[in-house]
């Protein structure tokens, strides 16, 4: 079983190589990414890094704060996530909440706070590794926020200016970082070309020797030469090496790179706008005056600082206007790269998967000639996945109940035999949702185990003719490969089941909680049949990577092992859960579960965002009309309180009400778009929350169910469902109704088919 999930089985080569993938836990310990930045990186979402150093070491408190803050919301509302990355209590971090840009402005001019380029990142987050009294405020130069960036996966990155080499660097040798960073490391750069106080045409031959494009945005087809832009300054008199239409064909560039797997940075220079702009003739002049003055009085890390600073005084102010105006014009740029470079990469990744399909299978006698054992070629084989699912794969057994009688009792007679018609078939709730995410699209890999024996081999059989990657299956000597043995009735319904899930029960939790910090999937699908040490062991791995975990209870009695560690759980928004997917009674057992453990007490954290959701009698209202307008009760039977109550827990909550349709319970961040909209969507219920909190608020929404004209077999329907949502979350769908609405579909699909999934969902159309 070990040697099977050894950690070096999935080290696969990366679709996207970012080092955060590739370090594992140790790099864990050193760098923190937001659960944004990390979700809309694993999405495909636009995402634009942005440095600190500016908030550190250029405006001073409280002006720093207003600007990181506009910044940020410049870069929102051009279509793209912001990521400020920078130094914080010794860890590096990417992607800030609000109070950590407060605790970052505060920094400013402090004793202790550093200005941190690639040189300095280990020691700024190694030495509080060994002594927790040393821990580091820093902000990070662009070498510095390029190096981090490229860890999380971005690769946008908007600033100020850019460094360079310094006048008189035949007696200095001061050439900035900046200039190698950006040859070395895969990030393109948008800023408004480099500080005007350098010697910028040795600036550029040095990149042009690093191997790094420069191109700036201008008019090509005005016929006119395009200057290459010096900060405050929209040309320097030095024509630019390369033109730059717009952000359309800036994202080309980048995208053509990345394919190209050149590993050297982009230079996009974009000029300040025309009324921020200090002409090159006057402030020229100043400048000469404020190099001189740092020759004598700065040195090192000092010397930018010291010549802004002066240059500050001496245009009496404009200068920081200026610096301000030509940031908030990068951000906007820089979000407008981003949001162009996510359109190429899905256009990209949809032409890979076109051509996916025609590829050959091995044949079964072929892989049967393979041992378990990996080369070390055929580790770099495997793709990484976008989704890991752990938990059972089995051998289903359906036994249909035939009518012989005119009988309108369809119910199996108990004890004697019953004439029915037997078919065998791959199942296991988790195969049966990996399956469904595999024929969605999404890159997935099933951890399961199966016995050493005949079943075992048809299971692998089966997959490998599905097209679906078998590296995580381990083999047990010790137990059979479970089975799932269901006997339904005369209209295609549950009757009686029974299961024999040793096999995977017994899996070895420290394997599979080593799995998930060793393939770079950004999403965990676990399922009831795994033991609950097992559950508790990957929700605290995942939770320390911000891996997203989603839950498929299986069964009432399964259900409940989420709980056996209560404390380890944690609270939204950093919730070890981040959805579920269980039915009406699975519910009922996961709340009185968590009642049993004490989870609903005042004293603890999930009072705190119970109380402030403010549920009132005007809620309880709009519940009733819900449940009035859906038909389905959602008051006596108590359906919203437990999902309400274990939200705090497990945020995004997907109730299976099977001929009832679906009800989702979530909680909303408080950036939400359903919480400002003015008309709400039928069927919705939508609560804001009480301000100053993490929560945004409450969304109560039933789903109708989709018609079905003739059930075949309910085995298998609810886990296709979860695999649909769980494709349309990773593939970063915005709305919810789609998601679910197609999960249906999907579900209806399996529910007419005499498979545990139905292979009609491939044609399902996706937005």
């Amino acid at each position: 079983m070990r040697s099977l999930l050894n950690p070096l089985r999935y080290r696969p080569a990366l679709r996207r190589r970012t080092y955060a993938t590739l370090g594992g836990n140790r790099l864990n310990q050193f760098l923190k990414i937001s659960d944004e930045v990390r979700s809309a990186v694993a999405a495909g979402k636009p995402v634009v890094a942005l440095e600190s150093a500016i908030y550190t070491h250029g405006f001073p408190h409280p002006q720093n704060l207003d600007l990181a803050r506009a910044i940020e919301k410049t870069v929102r509302d051009n279509g793209a996530v912001p990521a400020t990355i920078c130094i914080l209590e010794g860890n590096a971090v990417v992607g800030l909440s609000d109070k950590e840009l407060e605790q970052l402005a505060e920094s400013f001019g402090k004793q202790g706070t550093i200005k941190v380029s690639r040189r300095d990142l280990a020691y700024v987050t190694g030495l509080p590794f060994v002594d927790s009294l040393n821990k580091f405020v820093g902000g990070t130069t662009i070498a510095g926020t390029s190096v981090l960036a490229h860890m999380a996966g971005i690769k946008v990155f908007a600033t100020g200016g850019l460094g360079g080499v310094h006048r008189g660097v035949e007696k200095t040798m001061d050439v900035s970082a900046d200039l190698t960073e950006l040859g070395r490391t895969p990030v393109a750069l948008i800023c408004a070309g480099s500080k005007a106080f350098l010697d910028l045409r040795r600036t550029l031959e040095y990149l042009e020797t690093e191997g790094v494009y420069v191109g700036t945005f201008g008019d090509r087809k005005s016929g006119q030469p395009v200057q290459y832009p010096a900060f405050y300054s929209r040309g320097c008199g030095i024509i630019s090496p390369s033109v730059v239409q717009d952000a359309k064909e800036a994202a080309g560039i980048i995208y053509a790179s990345h394919s190209l797997g050149l590993t050297s940075g982009q230079l996009f220079a974009n000029p300040i706008p025309k009324e921020y702009e200090i002409p090159n003739e006057e402030i020229q002049d100043i400048i000469k005056v404020s190099v001189e003055a740092a020759e004598t009085a700065s040195t090192g890390n000092d010397v930018t600082p010291f010549i802004l600073a002066d240059i500050l005084k001496r245009t009496a102010g404009r200068s920081i206007e200026a610096n301000r105006g030509l940031i908030m014009n990068n951000a906007m740029m820089g979000a407008k790269v981003a949001m162009e470079l996510a359109k190429l990469e899905e256009e990209g990744a949809q032409t890979q998967t076109t051509a996916m399909p025609h590829m050959p299978t091995p044949s079964a006698s072929s892989q049967a000639k393979k041992t378990h054992k990996k080369t070390t070629s055929d580790i770099h084989k495997v793709d990484t996945p976008e989704v890991l699912v752990i938990g059972g794969v089995a051998v289903d057994v359906n036994c249909d109940y035939v009518l012989r009688t005119a009988s309108t009792d369809s119910t199996p007679v108990l004890h004697t035999s019953n004439p029915s018609i037997i078919t065998e078939s791959l199942g296991g709730v988790a195969n049966n949702v990996a399956y469904a995410l595999h024929l969605s699209g999404i890159k997935t890999l099933l951890v399961s185990c199966t016995g050493a024996d005949i079943s075992g081999s048809w299971v692998r059989d089966q997959m490998q003719k599905r097209g679906m990657d078998t590296s995580g299956l381990a083999s047990s000597t010790a137990y059979n490969t479970a089975r799932y043995v269901a006997v339904n009735d005369g209209k295609g319904g549950l009757f009686v089941a029974s299961a024999d899930m040793n096999v995977i029960e017994q899996m070895d939790p420290e394997n599979l909680a080593q799995a998930t910090s060793s393939t770079g999937a950004q999403w965990v699908v676990i399922d009831g049949n795994l033991a609950a040490g097992t559950i508790v062991e990957v929700l605290r791995r995942c939770s320390k990577k911000g891996i997203k975990v989603v839950f498929e209870p299986t069964s009432a009695a399964k259900s409940t092992a989420i709980f056996s560690s209560p404390k380890k759980l944690g609270t939204f928004p950093t919730a070890s859960l981040y959805a579920a997917a269980p039915n009406a009674q699975e519910l009922d057992a996961m709340y009185h579960a968590a009642s049993d453990a004490e989870l609903f007490s005042t004293e603890l954290p999930w009072w705190g965002i119970i109380d402030s959701l403010l549920l009132d009698s005007e809620f309880r209202t709009s519940i009733d009309a819900l449940s009035r307008s859906s038909g389905v009760d959602l008051v006596s039977t108590g359906l919203v309180q437990k999902a309400v109550n274990l939200l705090p827990y497990i945020p995004n909550l997907f109730v299976k009400l099977g001929e009832k349709g679906c009800l989702v319970v979530s909680l909303l961040p408080p950036d939400h778009k359903a919480l400002n909209e003015k008309r709400r969507t039928a069927g919705a219920v939508v609560v804001k929350a009480r301000l100053g909190q993490d929560t945004g608020g409450l969304l109560v929404r039933h789903f109708e169910p989709e018609s079905v004209q003739r059930v075949v077999s309910v085995n298998g329907a609810g886990d296709t469902f979860l695999g649909v949502v769980v494709a349309g979350m990773v593939r970063g769908e915005a709305s919810l109704g789609s998601i679910v609405e197609r999960a249906q579909r999907a579900a209806v699909l399996t529910l007419q088919s005499t498979q545990a999934v139905s292979e009609k969902i491939r044609d399902l159309v996706w937005e």
